[in-house]
């Protein structure tokens, strides 16, 4: 009986570039997985506490600018 083949690479290349070898795209934030846990612990409470650093408006606040906004409509 004749051995039978085990693999092959032909027309891989050609089903491959057929839709295009597309680069990844670049992640906006990379993972802190594997970081060291104490440098990220002190990363999340520095990026708290720190006034310097821009964050999201709190939901109280958007609300009443918007209703704040509502009632110079009214007028």
């Amino acid at each position: 009986m004749a051995k039978s083949k085990n693999a092959t690479s032909h027309h891989n290349a050609r089903k491959h570039h057929k839709n295009g070898i597309k680069k990844l795209p670049n992640q906006r934030y990379t993972s802190l997985n594997g970081c060291n846990q104490r440098f990220a612990k002190n990363r999340r409470f520095a990026i708290k506490n720190d006034p310097s650093i821009k964050k999201n408006k709190s939901l109280e606040t958007r609300l009443a600018k918007r209703k704040a906004g509502k009632s110079k409509n009214i007028h």
